[in-house]
């Protein structure tokens, strides 16, 4: 009536250890592939990232020259709006956040 269980417990313990030691040597020897994969992959992004920045850098900032001159103009014949409330109101922030 009691089924012996000792063979079969011997036997699975055994496979699993066999599939286990397997497993931990596919997954070593896939693992340098993958990384120099991966390593590639993040050389060929920064390669991108810094030609990007390159380009952006050699083109100068982002500036609206023309709006820039009408600004200049309008300073210089004395018809530039200034509104001194806020002028003062922006120095104070600065020097509010300059000291703490």
């Amino acid at each position: 009536m009691i089924d012996s269980i000792s063979n079969s417990y011997n036997n699975s313990a055994a496979a699993l250890t066999d599939n286990s030691m397997a497993s931990s040597a596919n997954d070593k020897k896939t693992a340098p592939e993958v990384a120099k994969a991966t390593i590639s992959n993040i050389d060929s992004q920064n390669i991108t990232i810094k030609d990007q920045l390159n380009d952006l850098a050699s083109s100068g900032p982002p500036v609206d020259k023309s709006l820039v001159q009408e600004i200049k103009n309008k300073v210089e014949q004395g018809i530039y709006p200034i509104d001194l409330d806020m002028v003062t109101e922006k120095m104070f922030e600065s020097f509010q956040e300059a000291s703490g």
